[in-house]
């Protein structure tokens, strides 16, 4: 690979149907294994992706966040755009968040290429008006 290629890593529960195989207690093992790949990176990362399940706006998903040691130039995107509770959800979960960690892009928690067929556009609407409110 190019070395001026952007690379970036998105760390998932695992995505069957849209839902996690492990409802995740907090952001705690998450923030180890984000902190594990980027010390174990032979070549500099662009962003890292760290979901948040849609029903955790609470201090006790975000707080270990404070442990997260991101590397020079990585930026953090948490994945908490859900079309289900649309901006309102993200908005709710990012102020959560933002109390732990003092910045970060959004994003869907697990992509958009899993989605349902023909709810690409709401949830790109979501992303705007999520982006509009942050």
């Amino acid at each position: 690979m190019p070395a001026d290629v952007e690379v970036g890593v998105h760390l998932c529960y695992g995505d069957a149907g849209e839902k996690h195989f492990v409802e995740p207690a907090d952001a705690a093992n998450l923030t180890r294994f984000a902190n594990a790949v980027q010390d174990a990176a032979t070549r500099p990362l662009t962003w890292l992706h760290l979901p948040v399940p849609i029903e955790r706006d609470d201090e006790a998903c975000f707080a270990s966040l404070t442990e997260l040691r991101l590397g020079e130039g990585v930026e953090l995107y948490r994945g908490l755009v859900r079309r289900e509770d649309g901006a309102e959800g993200a908005l709710r979960r990012a102020a959560a968040a933002s109390r732990y960690v003092a910045r970060f892009g959004v994003a869907t928690e697990c992509g958009i290429g899993r989605a349902p067929e023909g709810t690409t556009e709401d949830i790109l609407r979501v992303h705007a008006d999520v982006a509009r409110g942050w």
